[in-house]
């Protein structure tokens, strides 16, 4: 008589600046799970004794475990996944900056990603943490890891997520994403479940597709080489973000599938993120975006992401708006910096970002 087969093994990594009362949430989130995690990995970036107190409080119910992450959520993101076996650290990729503008431009082939050297390698990492502050034992048989979840300290799930995830995630799928809600149950991202689910492009990945409520296959991962680490906050280059999008747009490139589905959601809500009218945080993310736009896009592509804040911009200032127009203006400006690679004096942010 043939065995049942066996449940998927999900492993989370976890990015934490060191805020416990965030990542309790959400490790209080993955224990209620109806299909739990196989693997926990905290990546600690505050650098105290608070993220270990909490990780050793959930650990008894919780197969958790915390490390040291080296600088910048994507580097922290694939030693996470060097660390659960997914990655081998020579094999991330490191994109190379000739992108489809750039090919149009010189008139030649756009340059596939490549490995390169991570810049996490010589970075030392500390034993993980289990309950108790002692290392955990070598497990004799390891748990293959089947699907990754990345989570932020601020996300946290609703009980059937990896359940109702799974389910949806099976073959040709390659990765899922659902909603993103914020902390009352509203559509974080006005208007993105409006077509229901379906497969995701280079188009409406921007809009749909939510890091906190994607389940990646690992093949995916291994596929295109996890995260760029040029990319993203925290990151050691003004592009401090879109590594999310960069990914997924190289997993499409490599004609892998992305779906969305409305009824997977995950709740993401930071009370310490600045508001809509913060300047230096439209500016500098809005660099990672031109990045991006510089890799994958056309001309019209970019042009068409300049033209649209361009124009919110007039509009604002039209009806007297002057904070809202400069905060348009400094989305254009920051998304022509990362297509050019020319960067113009930007107000600085209030703290670095990890």
């Amino acid at each position: 008589m043939s065995s049942a087969p066996r449940s998927p093994h999900i492993a989370v990594i976890v990015t934490t600046l060191g805020r416990p009362q965030l990542l309790d949430r959400l490790l209080l989130s993955l224990t209620g799970q109806t299909l739990p995690p196989a693997q926990v990995l905290v990546m600690d970036g505050g650098g105290d004794g608070r993220t270990r107190a909490v990780v050793e409080r959930h650990a008894v119910r919780l197969p958790v475990r915390r490390t040291a992450a080296p600088h910048g959520t994507s580097a922290a993101r694939n030693a996470g996944l060097v660390r659960l076996g997914v990655l081998d650290a020579a094999a991330v990729a490191r994109p190379d900056p000739l992108g489809t503008l750039d090919a149009m431009l010189a008139g030649v082939p756009a340059v596939p990603p490549q490995p390169r050297r991570p810049l996490y390698e010589d970075v030392p990492l500390p034993v993980m943490v289990g309950a108790g502050g002692q290392a955990p034992e070598p497990e004799s048989e390891p748990h293959p890891i089947d699907i990754v979840v990345f989570a932020d300290e601020n996300t946290w799930y609703p009980p059937d997520a990896f359940e109702a995830g799974v389910r949806v995630l099976a073959p040709p799928v390659d990765v899922l994403s659902g909603r993103m809600l914020d902390a009352e149950g509203d559509d974080a991202r006005p208007g993105a479940g409006a077509d229901g689910p379906g497969p995701l492009d280079a188009r409406t990945v921007w809009t749909r597709a939510a890091i906190g409520a994607c389940l990646f296959r690992t093949g995916f991962l291994r596929a295109v080489g996890g995260f760029d680490e040029g990319l993203g906050a925290g990151c050691d280059t003004p592009w401090q973000s879109g590594a999310e999008t960069d990914l997924l747009l190289r997993g499409l490139r490599a004609g892998k599938t992305i779906v969305f589905d409305p009824e997977v959601g995950a709740f993401g809500h930071d009370p310490d993120a600045p508001g809509p009218a913060h300047h230096a945080r439209a500016r500098h993310d809005a660099r990672g975006t031109g990045r991006v736009y510089r890799r994958y896009y056309d001309g019209y592509g970019c042009a068409r992401v300049l033209v649209r804040p361009l124009g919110g911009a007039a509009k604002a200032a039209a009806r007297g708006r002057w904070a809202e127009s400069a905060w348009y203006l400094h989305k254009a400006i920051g998304r022509l910096e990362g297509m050019t690679g020319m960067l113009l004096p930007a107000p600085p942010q209030d703290a670095p970002r990890r």
